[in-house]
């Protein structure tokens, strides 16, 4: 068992890890946005074929998993030695709204504008879809403030964010507390929830307050929690053994699950993604504060390979159990020889040829690097993506009319190079889109309200660009 100090967190201080498993969860759920927007390209152009996303891009929306267990950890990661007291409260709670709210509604009314122009343009009556038959001006008033309803926010994707916000809610009142009764306030909270499921009460989405209060996935966030507690303590016990078994078990998930699975979106979806997920977070703070990130080699190599072999199994999402099972154990078999090897490589290379593999560190450091910009960006990407997307196919399916561009862009075309070349193209303006929402939209605010909360509060027990 290792341990490191727990000192406090330096302001503006991020674990760059962790921003890392932000980048690498807004990719899950971009790459399962692509594929949907792919399914609609084809249906649209009057045409049948497989999607050339599939494998483990069928659970893509797992990236959510992810991103609440990473919350519930950062919640009580930043917030570490802050006095508990009402100022203190408000203050967190300050932050956390004006890092969400803002960026939220600038997307919210661009997606707004985009509908209007839609209709306008004749392309179809989406309103109607959007609303599922509630009048317009109750229905804006949730999404934009993320209150929950039976029809999703605009944009869609805001449906986590409701979670979200409730999270922050309920951990600004735990700040009143004193620490030391943090765990037991995290053991009742679970226990309400899991009572609830018990007799009857959890529903697949939150609805309204009760069905958000009991949602099973608020356990995410209480299992993210926990892990800041651990990690808080400074101890950190097989941290690599931890990420190398948490990447396999959620490469199986990723490859086996049917998404139209009902209890996936219950308990099941805590289980299977929500455990290995809070397995990854604990394993990626730790290996990092311990300054052992030579690890991430080995799981990133692991990852990589498992991902390939359940894309290259390429099974739809309605695949027979037996199918699913069979590729979700080559993939983790296949990705646990990879990772094995990458440590054999990496201590045979140490003893015999130390010069050349350190002449690798380069590269290494620069996709750590690369990723955890990208983390940086996964609120903007997260947000900004669908519309993207959205526009992308639109131009796919103006572009693809033209008998001579048809081969590359109208979907369903005999050949994968229109799926190609609108999964390139998806993925890229998704990301070229949302570094520049974070460089011109999203830094400007924080950086405006940080200014704000620094006048209003007189402290700075955490920091928004932190979460």
């Amino acid at each position: 068992m290792l341990s490191f100090a727990a000192t406090g967190h330096e302001d503006g201080m991020k674990l760059q890890s962790i921003q890392i498993l932000r980048g690498i969860a807004a990719l899950l759920v971009v790459a399962y946005h692509i594929r949907a927007q792919e399914v609609l390209a084809i249906g649209g152009n009057g045409l049948s074929e497989m999607p050339f996303l599939n494998g483990f891009v069928n659970n893509g929306f797992a990236g959510v998993d992810l991103f609440f267990v990473i919350s519930g950890f950062i919640m009580v990661y930043v917030t570490d030695g802050v006095r508990p007291g009402l100022k203190s409260s408000l203050d967190f709670l300050f932050a956390r709204a004006t890092r969400i709210y803002p960026l939220w509604w600038f997307f919210s009314a661009l997606m707004i504008t985009m509908m209007i122009a839609y209709n306008l343009l004749g392309f179809g009556a989406n309103w109607e879809r959007a609303l599922q038959g509630q009048p317009m001006v109750p229905y804006l008033f949730k999404s934009f403030f993320l209150i929950p309803q039976y029809a999703f926010p605009l944009p869609a994707v805001g449906w986590t964010l409701v979670h979200e916000m409730y999270f922050y809610a309920a951990f600004t009142l735990i700040l009143l507390a004193p620490r030391r009764f943090l765990l037991w306030i995290l053991l009742v909270w679970g226990l309400v929830i899991a009572g609830g499921a018990m007799v009857g009460m959890s529903k697949p989405l939150a609805i309204d307050y009760a069905s958000l209060v009991l949602s099973p996935m608020t356990m995410e966030f209480i299992l993210g929690a926990v892990v800041g507690v651990a990690v808080g303590s400074g101890v950190a016990w097989r941290s690599g053994l931890m990420t190398l078994v948490a990447i396999l078990w959620l490469a199986g998930s990723l490859t086996f699950h049917r998404p139209d699975d009902l209890a996936l979106i219950t308990w099941n979806r805590i289980i299977e993604f929500g455990l290995p997920c809070t397995l990854l977070v604990y394993g990626f703070a730790t290996l990092e504060l311990s300054k052992r990130q030579a690890w991430l080699v080995p799981a990133g190599i692991g990852a990589l390979t498992a991902a390939m072999i359940s894309f290259l199994y390429g099974l739809p999402a309605d695949s027979p159990f037996d199918q699913r099972a069979g590729a979700a154990i080559v993939t983790v078999l296949v990705g646990a020889v990879a990772m094995m090897a990458s440590l054999w490589f990496g201590w045979l290379g140490g003893q015999s040829m130390p010069n050349r593999l350190r002449r690798t560190t380069p590269y290494f450091e620069a996709c750590y690097k690369g990723l955890a910009r990208l983390g940086d960006w996964s609120f903007s990407l997260y947000l900004c993506h669908v519309i993207l997307l959205t526009l992308t196919r639109l131009a796919f399916g103006f572009l693809g009319d033209i008998p001579a561009l048809a081969p590359i862009f109208q979907l369903g075309h005999k050949g994968p190079l229109d799926n190609i070349a609108l999964v390139m193209v998806c993925l890229a303006a998704s990301i070229i889109a949302a570094g520049l929402s974070y460089r011109l939209i999203e830094r400007p605010m924080i950086i405006g309200f940080s200014g704000l909360r620094e006048r209003l509060f007189h402290s700075d027990p955490t920091k928004p660009q932190v979460g």
